[in-house]
């Protein structure tokens, strides 16, 4: 390889490019050891990685009702495959204050949970506050741990 100056950035149109496979199951291989869930061959993360050009997802809003039939809460539950098998999010969990301290959060994460295992998802995750004690211990109960990942974030300037 030569220096820097020789070296060109490209956008991927070939999406069986089998370097490109091969970098993304070595990167796999490395990463996998580092969390706590069962470790798969070369050759599954082979057959599972994709790197098609588009993806979908799906959007799944459980909601919580009391019996007069109010909205008392909901959590919206996000489910995508960005080419390494089928992930999810927990995008909003919220109860209504009226509900609050009633388990009505970890009625709506136990639902969730479901979702996401009758789904096989290969990755969950969920965002929140650090001093938002209500809602990390629902997540906690719903079997979500804290990792060892630093988030970094992007947000666009005005």
């Amino acid at each position: 390889m030569g220096d820097l100056d020789d070296i060109r950035i490209e956008t991927l149109i070939d999406h069986q490019d089998a370097q490109v496979r091969a970098m993304l199951v070595d990167l796999a291989l490395a990463e996998q050891r580092r969390f706590d869930h069962p470790e798969e061959t070369s050759e599954q993360l082979s057959a599972r990685l994709s790197t098609s050009p588009r993806f979908t997802g799906e959007n799944h809003i459980l909601v919580a009702r009391a019996s007069d039939g109010e909205a008392i809460g909901l959590c919206w539950v996000v489910l995508f495959d960005p080419g390494t098998g089928l992930e999810a999010e927990v995008a909003e969990l919220y109860v209504q204050p009226q509900g609050r301290g009633l388990g009505v959060a970890h009625r709506l994460m136990a639902e969730a949970m479901q979702l996401i295992r009758s789904r096989a998802v290969t990755f969950a995750c969920v965002w929140t506050r650090g001093d938002n004690h209500a809602a990390l211990a629902a997540y906690a109960a719903a079997g979500f741990a804290p990792t060892e990942q630093t988030v970094l974030t992007w947000l666009p300037l005005e």
